[in-house]
């Protein structure tokens, strides 16, 4: 139950849950905060009379119950170290908009990080992205004959592909202990209390198989809240998307590719995704239908760099990760624009041509000086597959390389999640579910587990329906447990707009009844379109 506290008896540790005027009328761009500073408090008094205030999301001696205590005491299981992991420094948070480095802040250690988020703060400053008010908006609530679209919208999952029968059961050899969540029913509770999570706890990270020993593994950390991060974010996505749009007119014109341009671009995005990968991948999911024909690049590149740095790459990899996802379809700016722009199904012949956008890619990229061998091998084997059925060189197993397989499972993951005319809109958490059962034929499995590992089973920027019947979508994620991330709520359980979407922690809910996502939901669910309460 709320409580009503006045401004002046505010304190550090409460979790503002609502104030006595509009969330738009204040600095408070996203509804539901935890105060950490006085900063924060003097804000308040200077713009509110009184807050209604969460006592189960506030923190400090006087909030602490047995069940919040009963949750940090459980957080740091501890292991032994099963790899030697070179610990280098990484820029600190952005100083300015324009991407200078302030003094580099060296990575500590996962296990310090995890205790002091359970020992010193049971919740992190909301994610404060601007939020436009649906009542200001011309927003109207969907009606309850107007729910679309129906299947997807209520959790019957629709036959994409024929692969309906395949989404049960799906990750039963996922290694790292995130085990049975693709094979619940849409109905069942997901059991996150009895279920391992797909992090870390010692400090140490476990090499993959995959990934070669003459990589020295770096450990990464938040070193920026999402809400510190998203404008520089937002900044890094814009210059290079405009980026793309250039190289293709240059490319048309027959110019050559500038490849310092991209280093900077790619730089930019690097350093942003090192301090907090939610950030930027928040704005991709936001803008992805601003993206043209030449944005997939953009996406393929944001995927590739979190899933290199959940793996432990060092940043030089982690840029060249970047280039190759920018790069991998330049091909197709040499194709017919009327063939990229088909809004149906490719024939076969159609889709032959399409192909030739890799040997077309690697022709202009052959002309470059100096571009990595490396990335050029990915862009040469982002379409091969593991069974041999992929192209132009049906290649199989391990003579596909590591940065080929990756780029295959982000270029994937991608396509699929991308709206398509032709097609059924489906949900980041189902094409996770696709990517998985073509794990061992198309792709290498526990590559793709890794994958999912790195991103989330429900992605930031995914809309998902909880337990309650509320809908929402997922802001970032928890680094205790994974499959309790932060989300922002933006409709009533009957699926009316909410007049203040507010963000909720699932990790701290300690209800009773604790909040759980029931299941994934594609874009527009319900007609909803979660850029309608953002503004970057």
């Amino acid at each position: 139950m709320h409580q009503k506290i006045a401004a002046k008896d505010l304190k550090v540790g409460m979790f503002i849950a609502d104030l006595d005027r509009p969330w738009i009328d204040t600095p408070f761009l996203l509804q539901g905060f935890l105060i950490e500073d006085s900063e924060q408090l003097q804000q308040l008094r200077l713009h509110c009379e009184w807050a209604m205030i969460d006592p189960q999301r506030s923190v400090g001696k006087d909030f602490d119950t047995p069940a919040k205590k009963a949750i940090a005491a459980s957080r740091d299981a501890g292991t032994e170290p099963r790899v030697t992991v070179h610990r280098s420094q990484h820029p600190g948070p952005p100083t300015n908009r324009k991407f200078s480095p302030s003094p580099a802040a060296p990575v500590r250690s996962v296990q310090s990080a995890a205790q002091k988020h359970a020992d010193s703060k049971l919740g992190s400053r909301d994610f404060m992205t601007s939020v436009k008010d649906s009542r200001n908006q011309g927003m109207t609530a969907p009606s309850r004959g107007q729910l679309a679209p129906a299947a997807a919208a209520r959790g019957t999952r629709p036959d994409i592909g024929g692969a309906t029968g395949r989404f049960q059961g799906l990750w039963g050899n996922l290694r790292e202990g995130v085990t049975s969540i693709f094979g619940r029913s849409n109905s069942d509770k997901s059991d996150f209390d009895d279920t391992a999570e797909a992090v870390t706890p010692s400090g140490e990270v476990v090499r993959p198989s995959f990934v070669p020993e003459s990589v020295q593994l770096t450990i990464y950390e938040d070193v920026t809240t999402v809400e510190a991060e998203i404008s520089v974010a937002a900044d890094s996505f814009k210059r290079t998307s405009d980026l793309l749009n250039r190289i293709a007119e240059d490319i048309r014109a027959g110019e050559n590719l500038n490849l310092g341009d991209i280093d900077t671009v790619v730089e930019d995005m690097v350093d942003t995704m090192v301090r907090n990968p939610d950030a930027l991948i928040w704005v991709a999911r936001m803008r992805e239908q601003d993206l043209n024909i030449y944005g997939h690049g953009l996406s393929v590149a944001i995927n590739l760099v979190a899933f290199g740095r959940h793996l432990g790459y060092p940043k030089t990899q982690l840029a060249q990760l970047g280039m190759l996802g920018l790069l991998l379809d330049i091909g197709k700016i040499k194709l017919p624009r009327e063939l990229l722009e088909k809004n149906a199904r490719l024939t076969a012949d159609e889709f032959e041509q399409i192909k030739d956008h890799v040997d077309l890619g690697l022709t202009i990229l052959q002309e470059i000086p100096n571009i990595d061998p490396d990335v050029l091998e990915g862009i040469a084997q982002h379409h091969e597959r593991m069974n041999g059925s992929g192209y132009p060189n049906n290649l199989m197993g391990d003579k596909i390389s590591t940065f080929g397989r990756m780029g295959a499972i982000a270029d994937t993951y991608a396509a699929v999640t991308k709206p398509r005319p032709y097609a059924e809109i489906i949900s980041p958490h189902q094409a996770l579910q696709m990517l998985s059962s073509w794990g061992g034929s198309q792709f290498q499995t526990d590559m793709v587990e890794q994958f999912i590992q790195s991103i989330g089973v429900f992605p930031v920027g995914s809309m998902v329906e909880l337990s309650t019947g509320e809908v929402a979508v997922v802001v970032t994620h928890s680094k205790i447990k994974r499959l309790r991330p932060k989300v922002l709520v933006l409709t009533l359980p009957d699926k009316t707009i909410c007049a203040n979407p507010s963000t909720r922690d699932l990790l701290y809910d300690v209800s009773d009844s604790p909040v759980y996502i029931r299941f994934g939901l594609p874009s527009k669910a319900y007609g909803l379109d979660p850029r309608d309460f953002y503004a970057a």
